[in-house]
């Protein structure tokens, strides 16, 4: 070890034996032999308490350049750890004659100036002679001064003139204003890689609409001129010995081409640089479509990069933040039990085929359900949706996903499975008898999807956990499903809205007022909608996707978006590698359980808040409702059963039936299809001094609620090198890839009517001159006008 005694707050001053310091020494500490330079200025920052965020220090070392018994010190600048090393050695061996570092230190502001740089040249170790002091003066103040090429002294920025008076400045001496310009050119400026360099020149000129090219570019050397050939401009720049750093040297003339921004691609702007710029971006929503990416870049730069480089660039961010892709199936299976490790209970399900390897199999599939959403479902109401999309990677396949609704109706994201094949049979069937298993249980539920044919069957089946015939669940078409297949079936959109009316009404007289419109309408759409769903011995089955005909097995749940879209809960996730779209379930399904926690936390349980938000809004305002009504007669069928005549403000009589085991209907069908109490009721209730309250479904509770966003998640180490050790086979992908091929592009106009739209037909050609449909380039005129011109030349 060996002492340091550190100065500052003071001022050099010069003595008989050269350089001292006017103040005593603000800290000392014993080093080690090993200090480093930076391990040195970090000390330094925590002794002297200066603001290392706000300042930086020049360090200059108080050196004995004498002989023998005669001490003359000199200031010796420290900028990097080779000149420290040898100072500390030279100290530890005694050669200098003086067994202590004297360091004084200055703290520079960094908007002003920064810690010296590698590349400025120190002043050298003076011998010591008779005339020592005047060697060791310094004349401008604590450290001394470069020198230009020329010899001629450089000032500081920032140093105010001694001179009591103002002179002129020289050009040597003036001081260039574009060095206080961040994202100015100038020579000397310094950068830290050559890729900081290339992209800092790139964005410059970008910004200023100027086109380069790349003479030279070398881990030593870097050489870019102007594109237009009559611009004089270059731009040289170089490294230092040891490639710590990139100084730009000299930049020759001043651009003289035309930068007129035109809002057109920048010939300039790579891939590789939009991707860089979209990071933020693809790291906030998980994805972002080419066109996204386009008008990202144009509110930046004034440029609008092609389609093509936009869709490069997301890949690569992508690659960049998630990692390779055959590479995320190797973290598969560690990720997820890091997952179970932190989350026990968390379910997971492998489909795979045998390889040669025991060690390794082939990726088929993968199922999993999280911990906090399997515990929380036990508080949801009896309905789930079911539903499925691409996957645009590397190696596509499918994702099958299956949501709950809790008591206000907001989703619950429950359970997952991405799987390498097309959605099939066997896929769907793999699903779900795992997600009646592990999941949800042996409790009977309403399934709600769309009509394929692979999720039809499985209710068809008796050993697949979900035959309808037995009740162990029951099925449901999701109506925006149904409404879009009215386009596609009949081609025609005025149905569209008619059907999804007629699908959502609760009362008979409204779905058969309905459907006799749709017949007249269009009779086939008439009869389509009876048959569909229908087995052989069925006449309809409306129950399948009219609520009125439902039974009250949906919860008044017509479509399986709910109130917002399944798939809108986890954005991008198409596009995710395998491991990344397995954290985003998990990242977005923490999120929804802390922002529903939060909401739901507003529930006054405490003062007896029997119902969710919600269902309470409802019931005050039937209940206000209700006191406009009037009881028209009773007849009474038993002692405790009653049936009651309400007849609404507008005169209509609806018809109310409460029995003795709190079961109760109404004509209206409100409370059978919904499990809460029209207005019809409530007003009996009201008339009869019942509580209403015994009549509202228990899966509206308050309690209930909360129960089902209480669970926490628990998110896994984020490092690798952090998860727990995973002990089980490695998962390894298809080498097959999808198919992408050229990006299709449409030739023709979407308003040319199909019949122009044929092979052959004049309609089918799109000019690539004026881009007017009709003719094609050969024939266009301004062709024709350009050979006529050439001709008479």
């Amino acid at each position: 070890m060996f002492p340091i005694s550190i100065y500052t707050g003071g001022a050099v001053e010069n003595g008989p034996m050269g350089a001292t310091y006017n103040k005593p020494p603000s800290a000392s500490y014993p080093a080690q032999d090993d200090i480093t330079f930076d391990e040195l200025k970090r000390k330094i920052f925590e002794l002297t308490q200066i603001n290392e965020d706000k300042n930086s220090i020049n360090v200059n070392a108080r050196w004995n350049a004498g002989t023998g018994a005669s001490h003359c010190f000199v200031l010796l600048p420290i900028c990097e750890n080779s000149m420290w090393r040898m100072l500390v050695e030279k100290t530890l061996s005694s050669a200098s004659g003086w067994s202590i570092v004297e360091l004084f230190i200055e703290a520079v502001p960094n908007s002003v100036c920064t810690q010296n740089d590698p590349g400025e040249k120190s002043h050298s170790i003076v011998e010591c002679t008779e005339k020592a002091s005047e060697n060791s003066t310094q004349e401008n103040g604590l450290f001394n001064r470069n020198r230009r090429e020329e010899n001629q002294e450089e000032p500081l920025l920032g140093e105010k003139a001694k001179e009591e008076e103002p002179q002129d400045l020289t050009d040597d001496e003036s001081i260039d204003l574009k060095l206080y310009d961040e994202s100015a050119l100038y020579e000397g400026r310094l950068f830290d890689s050559l890729d900081d360099l290339r992209r800092f020149v790139k964005e410059y000129h970008i910004n200023q609409n100027r086109k380069l090219v790349t003479e030279v570019s070398g881990p030593i050397q870097y050489v870019v001129k102007c594109m237009d050939p009559e611009c004089g401009w270059r731009l040289y720049a170089a490294s230092d010995r040891d490639r710590s750093y990139y100084q730009i040297k000299k930049i020759k003339g001043e651009h003289v081409c035309s930068n007129e921004a035109d809002g057109e691609d920048h010939v300039n702007m790579s891939y590789e640089f939009i991707s860089e710029l979209i990071l933020d971006l693809i790291r906030k929503k998980g994805d972002a479509s080419p066109k996204e990416i386009q008008e990202f870049v144009y509110k930046l730069y004034r440029c609008t990069p092609s389609y093509g480089k936009a869709w490069r660039a997301k890949e690569l961010a992508i690659t960049q933040l998630f990692g390779e892709w055959k590479e995320s199936y190797t973290n598969l299976a560690p990720y997820l039990n890091a997952i179970q490790v932190a989350n026990p209970g968390t379910k997971v399900e492998w489909l795979s085929d045998s390889t040669v390897d025991p060690n390794v199999r082939l990726f088929r599939g993968v199922a999993w359900a999280f911990a906090p959403a399997i515990e929380g479902f036990k508080n949801c109401r009896p309905v789930i949706s079911i539903d499925s999309t691409k996957l645009c990677g590397k190696y596509g396949g499918r994702m099958l996903i299956a949501v709950a609704y809790d008591a206000e109706g907001q989703l619950l994201p429950l359970a997952f499975a991405a799987i390498k094949d097309e959605e099939d049979d066997e896929s769907w069937s793999w699903f779900m008898r795992w997600l009646r298993q592990e999941v949800v249980g042996p409790r009977p539920l309403c399934v709600i999807s769309d009509r394929q044919d692979s999720i039809l069957s499985l209710f068809d089946q008796e050993d697949s956990g979900w035959y309808t015939s037995t009740g162990q669940a029951f099925h449901r078409y999701c109506s925006r499903y149904l409404s879009e297949s009215i386009p596609r079936a009949f081609k025609t959109i005025d149905l569209v809205r008619l059907v999804q009316w007629v699908s959502s009404q609760n009362q008979l007289r409204k779905f058969r007022l309905g459907m006799m419109r749709i017949m007249e309408t269009n009779r086939d759409a008439y009869n389509w909608l009876v048959k569909v769903g229908t087995k052989p011995d069925e006449e309809s089955a409306f129950h399948l996707w009219s609520l009125c005909e439902d039974g009250g097995y949906r919860y008044g749940i017509m479509a399986e978006n709910g109130n917002e879209s399944i798939f809108n809960l986890f954005p991008g996730i198409q596009e995710l590698p395998i491991t990344a779209l397995v954290e985003l379930t998990f990242v977005k399904s923490a999120e929804t359980f802390a922002r529903q926690r939060e909401l739901t936390s507003k529930i006054e349980v405490e003062k007896q808040q029997l119902w969710c938000n919600k269902v309470t809004a409802i019931l005050e305002a039937r209940r206000a409702k209700a006191s406009q009504h009037r009881i028209v007669s009773i007849q009474s069928q038993s002692f405790l059963q009653e049936e009651v005549e309400v007849e609404t403000r507008t005169e209509v009589k609806h018809t109310v039936r409460v029995g003795d085991d709190q079961r109760s209907s109404c004509s209206c069908q409100k409370p059978q299809l919904t499990g809460i109490p029209c207005s019809h009721l409530l007003a009996f209730c009201a008339f009869r001094s019942i509580n209403a309250n015994y009549l509202v479904d228990t899966a509206y509770g308050a309690r209930r609620l909360l129960a089902t966003w209480a669970p926490q998640f628990h998110p896994p180490p984020s490092s690798p090198d952090e998860w727990p050790d995973y002990m089980g086979v490695a998962y390894s992908p298809l080498c097959k890839m999808s198919k992408r091929g050229r990006r299709k592009k449409n030739v023709c106009s979407p308003s040319i009517p199909e019949k122009l739209k044929k092979p052959g037909s004049a309609a089918a050609y799109r000019c690539g001159l004026g881009k007017q449909i009709g003719h094609s380039k050969r024939c266009c005129s301004r062709n024709q006008l350009a050979f006529d011109t050439t001709s008479e030349s």
